[in-house]
């Protein structure tokens, strides 16, 4: 009785707090700013926006964890490696994350590249299998889908679009389930050497826009200071990070009433 209760719970938060999120967006940066990360070059690009790659002059490992309203069903582990091609001919990246526990969970795995196009121009493109897992007797459904995204970087300004399952992958022939098609689109502008401000909208065909805002401040060499807000629902985000020689560590959390907070935390190594 205790694992179907928690089981309902979590198939229950998963629709109506839209847990395909978890898959989307990555490290504890990008939380810290409410998720608009569209624009961000680190490694978690290879989850937030591939295009975003191609701002990593060295090659890049993360990983990161995220423990929604602190209840330990409901953690997202994820991995990345990024490694950048010589030359320009491009970045080359691998990703895994999953989410939930033993008796529901869900994963992605992909494999992406991405390539500047010009000064201005970067794309992404990148393979996912995903797999989505209830136990029981329910058993597994697993697809294969592609996500993509585009970015543009105008001095201090950034934009950038990303595209996931734009193909309309199905997922089960009852009810004819499909994988949802997701798309963000969002800026960034370096206000000043210290602060970054950024916004993102988050669009799931099948519910309503979320609104993103989030902002960056570097004080000192090793130290960031994050915060942000996003809607549908409103939830709140603040974080930390600092920089200690090639590695970058960062915690968050998220707020959300009446659910509580969502911690989270990544570590990033530059080689």
């Amino acid at each position: 009785m205790k694992y179907f209760s928690i089981t309902f719970t979590l198939l229950f938060l998963s629709t109506s707090l839209k847990a395909q999120n978890m898959l989307m967006y990555a490290g504890a940066r990008s939380q810290a700013m409410s998720d608009a990360s569209v624009t961000m070059s680190d490694v978690f690009a290879a989850f937030n926006n591939q295009a975003a790659l191609t701002g990593l002059s060295n090659t890049e490992a993360g990983i990161a964890v995220n423990t929604r309203f602190a209840v330990k069903e409901m953690n997202t582990l994820f991995a990345a490696f990024a490694l950048p091609l010589s030359e320009n001919r491009g970045v080359f990246s691998v990703s895994l994350n999953r989410y939930g526990y033993s008796l529901f969970n869900q994963s992605k795995a992909g494999i992406g590249y991405a390539r500047k196009l010009s000064q201005v121009f970067s794309a992404g493109i990148q393979l996912d299998y995903m797999n989505t897992h209830l136990a029981d007797g329910y058993g597994s459904r697993s697809s294969f889908t592609v996500e993509a995204g585009v970015l543009a970087t105008f001095n201090k300004l950034k934009a950038g679009v990303h595209f996931f399952n734009p193909v309309n992958v199905k997922l089960a022939d009852y009810d004819d389930e499909r994988i949802p098609i997701i798309v963000k689109a969002g800026i960034s502008y370096e206000v000043s050497e210290k602060v970054i401000a950024a916004a993102e909208m988050y669009k799931n065909i099948n519910d309503k826009s979320i609104f993103k805002v989030g902002i960056e401040y570097h004080p000192v060499k090793a130290l960031y200071v994050r915060g942000g807000v996003s809607s549908n629902p409103v939830q709140f985000t603040f974080g930390v990070g600092a920089a200690f020689g090639n590695f970058h560590f960062d915690i968050s959390s998220g707020y959300m009433q009446p659910l509580g907070y969502s911690p989270a935390g990544s570590l990033r190594y530059s080689f």
